[in-house]
């Protein structure tokens, strides 16, 4: 039997060649404020949220306010700039605050929120200092995708 490839293998690992991890996901960090969309199909629209979150190590913790339901290519506006613009009438409701924990592990981030009763676990992956997206599951719906993006100072 011949060892050498286990050999290779085993010493790549050790000195760092065998990870599958590129380094930037190693040490993502999420802390700030998230623009969240959990996208549904027509003719429901687009659910807003914003996410303030914290990380501490691998640990999340932080706020949700959700702008609710709205209408995608209203008045030929997307519905963050909808909702940015005016809130209060432009979406079907408001939801929150409420409290957000959740995890994160080399890019992986899952973040759970419970509000009005009905707990949401959102799972994806950081694919950039700016961009997460994944899929998010509730307890009163059935399972969707969503994407967020990071608000620059």
């Amino acid at each position: 039997m011949n060892t050498l490839p286990y050999f290779v293998s085993f010493a790549m690992t050790i000195i760092g060649l065998g990870t599958t991890s590129p380094p930037s996901a190693a040490v993502a960090d999420i802390t700030g404020t998230w623009e969240l969309t959990i996208h549904y199909p027509p003719p429901a629209g687009d659910y807003l949220a914003t996410y303030i979150l914290k990380q501490d190590g691998k640990k999340i913790t932080g706020t949700y306010q959700g702008a609710g339901m709205c209408e995608a290519g209203a008045r030929g506006k997307t519905c963050r700039q909808i909702a940015l613009a005016s809130p209060w009438n432009s979406v079907s409701h408001m939801y929150g605050p409420a409290d957000v924990t959740g995890t994160i592990k080399a890019g992986d981030v899952v973040l759970s929120v419970t509000v009005k009763g009905s707990e949401a676990r959102f799972t994806g992956k950081v694919s950039s200092p700016t961009i997460m997206n994944g899929t998010m599951k509730s307890t009163s719906d059935q399972p969707r995708t969503w994407s967020a993006e990071k608000k620059m100072k």
